[in-house]
């Protein structure tokens, strides 16, 4: 024990001393207006990025650009203005912009003396010579036809008293400070916003130098993200935020209340129409820029790219100047890769597609490399390309023991399901080692087939030289099962179109995926590395959805419609035919027609009985797309149950590892703690059996029709679709009623996750930032109108009413199923016996307005 707490003390001593020191300079005394990088510094922020940050505070005549641009302080925040110094030589560069409006205004008492922008003519405005020179205050003034000749400007006292008493007309203030004073005297006021008058700018830019930039840029990474990283707190803890300003940085004496107001304005400037905190836009920049040179205050061009540090500018990679050197002068890298592994990594017609091909092309957005394919016959030959030089890397392999004595790994960038293919009639099979003197076949060079063979004993495994030998062999009774990726068994059941064939049984082993690096490419490791750190959760979700469902396509049977043309035919002729015989024979009427009678009858019963035939096949053909339908669900379903899980389980895990170490430390074990610990790990037990109670609902078979709170089941549905939402940043808005009705609850669940996949699919593709889907229920009569609207942009006119056609899909050929929303409505009219619409609407939430796809699902509430 006591070496482990020397280990920490020393470890903690080593990162203490290694603590980067970085100055930033304030550009006014301290208020809310700094508190995020106060928050930073108290909550520790900036050394778990490894800085030691020096705050300096302001003092009149302190410039703070030069003092950044002559590099005697690291960091600087300053206003709009800060683009001037820029066209005057500095060398400045703006990290981000606090506030997406600014919050200098003009105020003036409101006495009936001014009552617009045109009545400042003549009259007394307090301003300092960076507000009079404010592009927003200038625009304003010059959109009213006013000149600064126009006006009388005095210095700026910094005193809301000169107004007050009359002293000055109109002065220069910020909109989260002098309405509180004024407010607080009970003094009426007006307010000239420029933002009012259109010129909507930036303000309080965080900047640095290029020199930082260029030696330092990890540097000013870490001061970016940690510092809005306090800013994210200090706003999310406004009263514990404006306590610690008042109690330790209030030279100015301001009271909570004051503080408090100033938070609350600063919080709207900096989420102006976005959710993004710091953003700064390239158009908004240049819109700034120009306002300035149509005033004649920017006599050079400059280059504003170089002026901004934007996402683009390889942020998420954190680069050094080595890594982009060497980025510069090595920018071809030669790849191996699994050929033949659809849809993860396979080439076709001489190109290399799937997952895997995918991703790396965002990495070669992302830094800047260019990835060239090196042909291989097989994963093997891969590997000992990579081995002897001939490959830099591997695209896609598992991290094991013997692989890294001549390659290094990136962390997975995907972690993929095993899974047993066998023939269609075995059931399904919950743990395979419960399976006794089977044959399995599985990929001979695969690196998990030594563990599979050691932690499998009773099975006799067989190697195959790819999928397709394996699935042979199962065809043939060679063997009883292939072992393979999940989605790669699903592909080749499909390509098969095999009825024969199935998924039956999961494993509980998962392979993760990583780029390996030859051991020599020291530098590419490390770019690698940043690069797969740098895509998103919601960028992987994308390129998998595109690759992993499955296209299922109904082949038309024209040997059907032969049949059935040639059976009309044939009634044709014979009723033709028996009208000729009508004319010639009249004497013969009654006989024949009673022959051909008989004879039509005949007919018409080989016809209901053909037609009988071709139904049924029609069914099983649809029962099996349903089932294949429910099949491809089971993927995400799995990540479902590992994000509802994940949580809880975490929980009872530290709950029950704090007792341990208490117990370890102590000797003995606090009574409180042992039964607050073992009270939370009972509730977290009894969450996670209804998570999976819900889960084991929405699979139960053959359910009967029963009675079920509405609100209940939208809540599973949600509960079940949670990862989704998670994942794909979605809110739900909900306004459902209390009712109760009686009809199959899981059949109706199935269809509200599928209509939910959509909108979640429509957000991804059409890049929608703000995502919301609407979910309400309203009782009319005997009959609930269940409503599940978004804001994804609705479904294009000219196929609005064709996609609830069997087998219509406009996604990708590797991701629409096109049976979804057929299957929606089968259930909703001939199970549930109800009603299911679609329109596209125009609402309007929160004073926003939006345009979506609207589903309308109309059930009867009797009980009979």
């Amino acid at each position: 024990m006591f070496a482990l707490t020397l280990f920490f003390f020393l470890s903690s001593s080593l990162y203490s001393k290694e603590l980067k020191k970085v100055t930033l300079q304030l550009s006014w005394f301290n208020q809310f207006q700094f508190a995020g990088y106060y928050v930073a510094k108290e909550q520790g922020f900036y050394k778990d990025y490894g800085l030691d940050v020096e705050i300096k505070p302001f003092d009149f005549g302190v410039n703070v650009p030069e003092l950044v641009d002559r590099g005697e302080v690291n960091f600087g925040v300053d206003r709009e203005t800060l683009i001037l110094q820029r066209v005057q030589g500095r060398k400045l560069v703006a990290l981000y912009a606090l506030f997406q409006d600014s919050p200098l205004i003009l105020i003036s008492k409101d006495d009936n003396k001014i009552n617009s922008v045109e009545d400042f003519e003549d009259k007394k405005i307090m301003t300092t010579i960076d507000d009079s020179s404010e592009v927003s205050i200038k625009a304003m003034l010059l959109s009213k036809s006013l000149k600064a000749s126009d006006l009388i400007f005095v210095k700026h006292s910094h005193n809301i008293n000169d107004l007050i008493d009359s002293k000055v007309d109109i002065m220069s203030a910020y909109l989260s400070k002098a309405p509180y004073e004024l407010q607080k005297l009970d003094i009426p006021y007006k307010v000239f916003n420029p933002r009012d008058y259109g010129f909507d700018m930036y303000s309080d830019f965080l900047f640095t130098n290029e020199d930082m930039i260029e030696n330092q840029l990890n540097t000013v990474l870490a001061f970016k993200h940690a510092s809005l990283k306090g800013w994210q707190y200090a706003y999310s803890h406004i009263d514990e935020t404006v306590d610690l300003i008042y109690n330790k940085f209030n030279e100015q004496n301001l009271s909570k209340d004051e503080l408090k107001f100033e938070a609350e304005v600063l919080k709207r400037l900096s989420f102006s129409k976005t959710e993004e905190l710091g953003l700064i836009k390239a158009e908004k920049i240049q819109r700034i820029y120009d306002l300035y040179n149509v005033m004649g205050l920017a006599p050079r061009k400059i280059d504003l790219n170089k002026f901004v540090l934007y996402d683009n500018f390889n942020e998420n990679l954190e680069l050094t100047k080595t890594e982009r050197n060497y980025i510069q002068h090595n920018k071809e890298v030669k790849m191996c890769i699994l050929p033949n592994l659809k849809p993860y990594s396979f080439i076709e017609d001489g190109k290399f597609h799937g997952y895997v091909a995918d991703y790396l092309a965002l990495i070669e957005k992302k830094s800047g490399l260019n990835f060239k394919l090196v042909e291989t016959q097989n994963f093997k030959n891969s590997l000992d390309y990579v081995k002897n030089g001939e490959c830099d890397i591997l695209a896609s392999a598992q991290n094991v023991k013997e692989r890294k004595m001549f390659m290094t790994f990136t962390e997975p960038f995907l972690t993929t399901s095993l899974v047993l293919i066998t023939k269609n009639t075995t059931n399904f099979i919950d743990d395979i080692s419960i399976l006794k003197d089977k044959k399995i076949s599985i990929y001979k060079s695969y690196s998990f087939n030594k563990l599979l063979k050691e932690k499998y004993p009773k099975l006799e495994f067989v190697d195959v030289e790819n999928i397709d030998e394996g699935i042979e062999k199962v065809e043939n009774d060679e063997v009883f099962g292939h072992v393979d990726f999940l989605y790669s068994s699903w592909n080749k059941i499909h390509d098969l179109d095999s009825p024969d064939l199935k998924i039956s049984s999961k494993l509980e082993e998962n392979v993760p995926l990583s780029i390996a690096i030859n051991n020599n490419k020291i530098y590419l490791n490390r770019i690698l590395q940043k690069s797969v750190k740098s895509i998103s959760e919601e960028d992987k979700e994308r390129l998998l959805t595109k690759w992993v469902a499955i296209e299922y396509k109904k082949e038309f049977d024209y040997k059907t419609l032969y049949q059935i043309i040639f059976l009309f035919l044939t009634i044709f002729i014979i009723f033709f035919y028996r009208q000729l015989l009508l004319k010639k024979m009249n004497t013969k009427l009654t006989q024949v027609v009673e022959e051909k009678t008989k004879e039509l009858k005949r007919i018409n019963q080989d016809l209901e009985k053909t037609i009988k035939e071709e139904v049924d096949k029609n069914l099983k053909k649809d029962a099996l797309l349903t089932k294949q339908s429910k099949m491809a669900a089971i993927g995400e379903m799995l990540q479902n149950i590992a994000h509802q899980w994940r949580q809880p389980l975490s929980v009872i895990s530290t709950g029950a590892s704090g007792l341990k170490l208490q117990k370890e430390m102590n000797g003995k074990i606090d009574d409180k703690l042992l039964e607050d610990t073992l009270t939370s790990i009972v509730e977290t037990s009894v969450h996670l059996s209804t998570t999976i109670d819900d889960f084991m609902h929405f699979f139960k078979p053959n359910e009967e029709k029963r009675v079920f709170n509405i609100q209940d089941t939208i809540n599973k549905t949600l509960n079940i679709f949670d990862y989704n939402l998670h994942s794909g940043k979605i809110n739900v808005v909900k306004d459902i009623k209390d009712i109760k009705l009686i009809n199959y609850e899981s059949e109706l669940i199935q269809v509200m996750m599928n209509i939910l996949s959509n909108s979640k699919d429509a957000f991804v593709e059409r890049q929608i930032e703000n995502r919301i889907i609407f979910i309400s229920t309203k009782l009319e009569g005997n009959k609930i109108l269940i409503s599940i609207k978004d804001n994804a942009g609705g479904i294009p006119e000219d196929i609005l009413d064709k996609i609830f056609n069997p087998y219509f899909t406009t996604k990708h050929q590797y991701q629409g199923t096109g049976i979804g929303l057929f299957m929606c409505q089968e259930i909703i009219t001939k199970h549930m016996k109800g009603e299911v619409f679609v329109s596209n609407i125009e609402f309007e939430h929160e004073k926003k307005k939006y345009k979506g796809a609207e589903f309308i699902i109309t059930l009867s509430t009797n009980y009979s």
